[in-house]
């Protein structure tokens, strides 16, 4: 009898510290999981910052492209129209 009294508090205590060891292991898993789920958020709004830095950057160097487009387009034009000028001219003057 005084075996029982000893050995049922014993298995009763086990179980109890096992149930707290596990707490405690899942309580540690959930923290390191958290810490690194916070360290990805970090990588990726840093990302998403330099993403759209380099985003308008290159916009900006687009619209700079496309303007000078623009006016070779229009260079161009003028030089053709003054080259078709100047052959008009000189044909009048030209043996057949």
């Amino acid at each position: 009898m005084a075996s029982y009294r000893v050995i049922v508090p014993l298995i009763i205590g086990l179980f109890v510290w096992q149930g707290i060891a596990e707490a405690a292991s899942i309580s540690t898993r959930v923290r390191v999981l958290e810490s690194k789920l916070v360290k990805q958020d970090k990588l990726i709004k840093n990302s998403l910052k330099s993403q759209k830095s380099r985003d308008s950057k290159v916009d900006a160097s687009l619209a700079k492209v496309v303007a000078l487009e623009k006016k070779m387009d229009k260079l161009l034009k003028a030089s053709d129209k003054k080259k078709k000028h100047l052959e008009r001219a000189d044909k009048r003057y030209s043996f057949p």
